[in-house]
């Protein structure tokens, strides 16, 4: 959704006249012969779904769009402000704000048509209501044959086709596309540019529970209910955005899984495209010229024939062989084929071979955990433990890293003594660590949440030596947060996100450089990324292919583990994200975004082997 508040739709106003009219010195009315006859036959429909925001550069790239199709002498834009809401008191401000935002693209068209063109306009279609939308006289800008470009705002996408669905404006929009009308629009504005639409989270759920069976809201687009995006959306593409910036993959994961079920084995794609990028869809076939800061996400079920179930108490997405891209420019791909080219060339699908899970590194049981306090992972570390030994010399070890080491510690024995761990429980920091204090320990947990200052502590002997040792020689070792990413092969010094840095983070995450990978202590033989959704962390799955593409990268979610026993690697808690780049090509975007071909992901539930 966009920045602005979103209104519920209450009723309807007069719509001024003054807001009909066009921005910018040459009215659209008075352009003759905007569009070939229709004898000519029809026009390719074109989309641009843009993933969020009104950035000059994608503003000025949808602008282009519409005048490669415009025959002059002006470029003329129609603004639709639908997803923005309307209640009474609330009007007159909504449509200022939509009227600044025509005013926006009309600006940025400007500097960005061709020196062929006379100049730009843009004129606010006033659609915030149901009666609104009823009201064909407000359809005349949509319908208007001198229109080149139809531009959907941000807000609330479900509120914008109620405003919208099965109206006289619809129906113009619709008509509009068939004559060669580019349309597009960003947040709300690209979702509903896909027929089965996603319309948020259900209930208080969000990007850490995207994974879950039900998780997301979707109005599928095959029935008679008006729940659903644009009647000339596309149906071989369900749009998501803001999807790096957001950490939408886990829900674009479960919604195509969903979409397998709801159509029988026949799946549309998932299109993730992120804030500030945009592509465009040519024909519902076609996607081509990303643009933008970011790069656009393809999630494909049907090419490797991907198989999924549902596992674990939370019904939580299980999938095998999901095929994925990250495009940027210079790329296509063929909605109707699964076709990806890169550079005019055609890139085949991996064979997505099994890949061998990591072994357990000692003696006992090794959990890797995502970041699991408060979790059932530590009951089921003390569980395993106590089968070990549950007398008065069981003994527990909790080594701490990082600022205010003691206090996580505690915050750790504390949890494992709730969980039913009766032995005694001993925690140790950097500062107070002793060549034996994890000597004979029954289980260790060796924890850190900070991997800032991770490097420095591991850059001590000792410390490494403790870690290394409890790992191969004792009963049961827990691994969390940033020790888990340190005992893979590689692991990221970045500190994790605050609330108010998650977006920024996420969309980091999918750039070249952003993890700033260090060289772990290689006992679990793959790159281990915790709090993978917490942390909005998606995008380090890439960035590890991207600097190895021989180790699988496990993505653990909070309140989950990675189980290494020997002979076998499972899952505690609710999931576990694999992505294979054996096959893969990766390269750097002009705007430094990884750019991805043929990483297949895994997906794990709750009890599960890892293994393909």
């Amino acid at each position: 959704m966009a920045s602005h508040r979103a209104r519920h739709v209450l009723g309807a106003a007069l719509v001024t006249t003054a807001l009909l009219a066009p921005l910018g010195a040459t009215t659209a009315s008075a352009r003759s012969g905007a569009h070939p006859p229709a004898g000519a036959g029809r026009a390719a429909d074109v989309l641009v779904p843009i993933g969020g925001g009104y950035e000059t550069d994608t503003l000025e790239a949808f602008a282009r769009t519409a005048a490669a199709r415009a025959s002059g002498p002006t470029v003329d834009l129609v603004v639709v402000p639908s997803a923005y809401g309307d209640a009474p008191e609330d009007r007159a401000e909504n449509l200022e704000l939509a009227g600044e935002r025509a005013e926006q693209l009309r600006a940025a068209c400007e500097d960005a048509v061709p020196s062929r063109f006379t100049g730009c306009t843009a004129r606010l279609a006033v659609l915030l209501t149901r009666a609104d939308a009823l009201d064909p006289a407000n359809a005349a800008a949509l319908a208007d044959p001198a229109t080149d470009g139809i531009y959907v705002l941000g807000g609330d996408q479900g509120l914008a086709m109620q405003v919208l669905a099965a109206s006289p404006a619809e129906r113009a929009v619709s008509a509009a596309t068939r004559r060669g009308v580019v349309l597009g629009g960003t947040s709300a504005g690209a979702a509903v540019e896909s027929r089965s639409m996603i319309n948020g989270y259900v209930g208080d759920l969000g990007p850490a529970e995207g994974l879950r069976r039900g998780s997301t809201l979707v109005w599928w687009g095959d029935d008679a209910d008006l729940e659903r995006g644009l009647d000339t959306g596309s149906t071989r593409a369900i749009y998501d955005q803001h999807f790096h910036q957001r950490g939408r993959l886990g829900r674009t994961l479960s919604t195509i899984a969903t979409a397998d079920e709801h159509f029988r084995g026949a799946s549309p794609v998932g299109v993730g495209v992120d804030y500030g990028t945009g592509v465009r869809a040519t024909d519902d076939r076609m996607l081509s010229g990303v643009f933008g800061q970011g790069s656009v996400s393809v999630v494909d079920l049907e090419t490797l024939g991907t198989t999924h179930t549902w596992g674990g108490p939370q019904h939580t997405l299980s999938a095998r062989r999901v095929l994925t891209h990250l495009m940027t420019e210079g790329q296509t791909y063929d909605l109707s084929t699964r076709t990806l080219t890169r550079l005019g060339h055609v890139v085949a699908p991996p064979r997505a071979t099994p890949w061998r899970a990591p072994a357990a590194p000692g003696r006992g049981t090794l959990v890797v955990g995502g970041g699991v306090l408060g979790s059932p992972v530590v009951a089921d570390v003390v569980e395993r433990a106590r089968a070990v030994r549950s007398d008065d010399r069981a003994r527990l070890v909790v080594l701490a890293l990082g600022p205010d080491a003691a206090a996580l510690g505690q915050r750790y024995a504390d949890a494992a003594r709730d969980a039913g761990w009766t032995g005694a429980v001993r925690v140790v920091t950097r500062a107070t660590l002793r060549a034996d204090s994890l000597r004979g320990a029954t289980a260790a947990f060796l924890v850190g949440d900070d991997p800032s200052t991770l490097g420095a502590d591991l850059s001590g002997p000792r410390v490494r030596a403790a870690v290394t040792d409890a790992v191969r020689r004792a009963p049961v070792v827990l691994t969390d947060g940033a020790v888990s990413a340190a005992v893979g092969e590689r692991w990221s010094p970045v500190a994790r996100p605050s609330d108010d840095e998650l977006e920024d983070a996420g969309i980091a995450a999918f750039r070249t450089g952003d993890a700033r990978w260090r060289t772990g202590l290689g006992l679990v033989r793959a790159t281990v990324v915790p709090h993978l959704a917490a942390d909005n962390r998606w995008g380090r799955l890439y960035g590890s292919v991207a600097v190895d593409r021989g180790a699988p990268v496990l993505g653990v979610l909070d309140g989950s583990a990675v189980v290494l026993e020997r002979g076998s690697a499972s899952v505690s808690g609710e999931s576990v994200v694999v992505a294979d780049g054996d096959e893969a090509r990766t390269w750097t975007s002009a705007n430094g975004s990884i750019g991805a071909a043929n990483v297949v992901l895994d997906v794990f539930s709750d009890g599960q082997r890892l293994r393909r």
